[in-house]
């Protein structure tokens, strides 16, 4: 679960709260705040979390090429259905003022141009050099920075010079994910990959799809990204409505089969902004997202802005762990099978040309990891244990979405932070090194027990690397029974 931090969640104490409630990552939206507000926040969040004996990864989401309104004089301003306005770079009483004075030279007659989340509704009629005409589709209130969307135009992908910021912010800080919006193909994420390299830096890149044009490259912009975030909010402006749920399976079923993280986002439990329940279409929602295989869902002003973010996080975790129970039982009213056919799915992404970045080159460990998973469940083994330096091997077994828990340990903090995005993953750190395999087998069963995720008797399946070898990367299989104290 990602929760957005915001003015209702940036005490320490409610952080502490959301964590203890589920939240698994913290997202920030740099559309809003400045870098030393930002900065604080990171620095908070990792306090908290320290205190807690907490792994949580930070998201920094972007704010991408967004066009907005400028200032509106007097605002909000009423447009009403069938008048004819102005459109221009300079704020006035008269004119509707655009924020960038770029937009104009992306404007054409009969183009679409919405407002506030297709609120409002123009339809361009003239483009007349410095200022365009509109007629008024549909009426309603614009206000100052209020969001634009074209969704009759490919807009051109530009990495703005507040984004290069944020990314230097993000390197600096060494914050887990970078959330980069309205990626329309897989040649707009490349460019922010370089813009991360030229910083210095490596971080994962979790592509938005939030424009008709990124649902038109889906399949190249899932190969190009590290993860995926389903951004329902601007999607259902740029795509008819009742396309949305069907493109978010399509989506979700795309990201399962190439092996990459996806997120649901926008409106999850929107109603508890303000109410202390959820809507009953809320909890289903969340409910199928989960049975659909997503990895994540994404609460924005539940818990940035809204009366009760820690009761929101408590609702959905509650859905959330029993969409998943449901999907784990094993022949009980048909459960199960959904579980199986989600793995079957995901194991089928092994033979597919090209499947991904992160598995090019895998075969071996790719084999061991669906090896462990179909054995786990065959045997009915507890846990799933890997051992990983960059966090590799947890995305595999990920992958095949076990039934077992997977235990990821490293030595490393940052794997350790990015694992949790991971589906049904639980990072430990630890040492770096291992004499021996029995050594890492008691430092397992130690760690296990005293963290109360595992009892004697339970079945371990571990998946280790040849002390002796000088291959790189996962190649071993061991079967445990879990000794106790």
């Amino acid at each position: 679960m990602i929760a957005t931090l915001g003015p209702a969640s940036s005490e320490k104490a409610v952080l502490s709260r959301l964590f203890e409630a589920g939240v698994d990552v913290v997202r920030l939206n740099l559309s809003h705040g400045s870098s030393a507000e930002h900065r604080q926040s990171i620095a908070r969040i990792r306090s908290v979390a320290q205190e807690l004996g907490l792994h949580v990864p930070i998201l920094l989401d972007l704010m991408g090429p967004r066009y907005r309104l400028g200032e509106v004089p007097n605002g909000p301003r009423y447009l009403l259905k069938g008048d004819t306005v102005t459109l221009s770079p300079d704020a006035s009483d008269e004119a509707v003022p655009l924020g960038d004075s770029d937009l104009l030279r992306h404007l054409e007659p009969d183009q679409r141009l919405l407002i506030d989340g297709g609120l409002v509704e123009l339809r361009i009629t003239r483009v007349l050099g410095s200022r365009a005409e509109a007629l008024v589709i549909t009426g309603g209130p614009i206000s100052t920075r209020k969001g634009i969307n074209l969704p009759d135009t490919d807009l051109p992908f530009e990495v703005s010079d507040k984004d290069r910021r944020d990314i230097e912010l993000a390197i600096e800080e060494d914050v887990d994910y970078v959330a980069a919006s309205y990626i329309g193909q897989a040649s707009d994420l490349t460019r922010i990959r370089k813009v991360v390299e030229k910083s210095g830096g490596r971080l994962p890149i979790m592509a938005k799809l939030e424009r008709a044009r990124g649902v038109r490259n889906l399949q190249e912009i899932v190969a190009e990204a590290d993860a995926v975030m389903v951004a329902r909010g601007d999607l259902g402006v740029e795509v008819p409505l009742h396309r949305v749920p069907v493109l978010q399976k399509q989506i979700i079923d795309t990201c399962l089969r190439a092996g990459k993280p996806v997120i649901v986002a926008t409106q999850m439990l929107e109603s508890m902004t303000d109410h202390h329940s959820p809507t009953r279409a809320e909890t289903s929602d969340v409910a199928n997202a989960v049975l659909d295989g997503a990895d994540g869902m994404l609460l924005s002003g539940e818990t940035a802005i809204g009366r009760f973010p820690a009761e929101t996080v408590e609702t959905m975790a509650r859905i959330i762990c029993e969409a998943e129970a449901y999907a784990r039982q094993p022949n009980v009213d048909g459960a199960g099978e959904r579980a199986d056919a989600m793995a079957e799915r995901a194991a089928h992404a092994a033979s597919l040309a090209g499947a991904g970045r992160p598995f090019e080159g895998s075969e071996i460990a790719d084999a061991m990891a669906r090896a462990a998973v179909f054995t786990a469940a065959n045997l009915g083994v507890r846990q799933i244990v890997t051992f990983t330096r960059s966090g590799f091997t947890a995305r595999l077994l990920s992958r095949y979405r076990p039934r077992a828990p997977i235990l990821a340990f490293t030595p490393s903090e940052q794997v350790a932070r990015r694992s949790q995005m991971l589906w049904g993953t639980r990072p430990f750190v630890v040492l770096d090194r291992f004499a021996s395999h029995g050594e890492i087998v008691e430092r397992v069963e130690r760690q296990l027990l005293e963290s109360g995720n595992a009892a004697p008797g339970d079945k371990l399946i571990l998946l280790m690397k040849d002390l002796q070898g000088d291959e790189p990367g996962t190649n071993l299989m061991r079967l445990h029974e879990v000794a106790g104290s």
